[in-house]
């Protein structure tokens, strides 16, 4: 399942916060990358403007995510539309079956590629923010401006790839076994 699979299935509002908050992540990056690698030991006028950029793009940003989450009804899967298989009374979903019965446990299913993608785009770029961050902290002089910077980045990162996870989770149809 692709992305222009999925977005139909969003709702329209929901589309139009997605995009806004792709946008000020878009423009949050920029901004930090410029501090990061056009800053010298100290922060001019320009590049401290640049950083209040980067900030307040990454507050729309995470608020624009959380509000098309928030909005977007959770899609119903195919085991709620569909009727429940008789389960014997003896073998219970989730628990050890007696006697040579087979094991049945609920997982609810797997995302699509595409939507696990950003899971794990979300955490690789987190590990970049810890990286930088650990970093920060060991120099001696404390955190430089480009460690805060770089920092700044991959934590707008990680809440861009995090939140649409969160919204195209909501919408993916689930991989079910039968």
């Amino acid at each position: 399942m692709t992305m222009s699979e999925v977005w139909p299935l969003l709702r329209p509002l929901c589309r139009k916060l997605a995009l806004l908050g792709w946008a000020s992540s878009a423009a949050g990056m920029a901004a930090g990358l410029a501090v990061a690698i056009a800053s010298g030991t100290r922060l001019s006028p320009m590049m401290s403007t640049l950083q209040l950029v980067a900030a307040s793009s990454m507050a729309v940003s995470v608020a624009s995510f959380v509000t098309a989450a928030a909005l977007q009804p959770r899609a119903r899967s195919r085991s709620q539309s569909q009727p429940q298989a008789r389960v014997p009374a003896a073998v219970k979903h989730g628990s050890i079956a007696p006697q040579g019965r087979e094991l049945q446990l609920d997982y609810g299913g797997e995302f699509p590629a595409t939507v696990q993608a950003f899971l794990l785009g979300s955490l690789a770029f987190l590990a970049g923010a810890v990286a930088f961050a650990c970093a920060g902290l060991v120099l001696q002089s404390g955190p430089s401006v480009q460690s805060v910077a770089f920092c700044q980045v991959f934590l707008l990162g990680a809440a861009a790839s995090g939140f649409t996870f969160m919204l195209f989770s909501k919408v993916a149809p689930r991989h079910t076994e039968p």
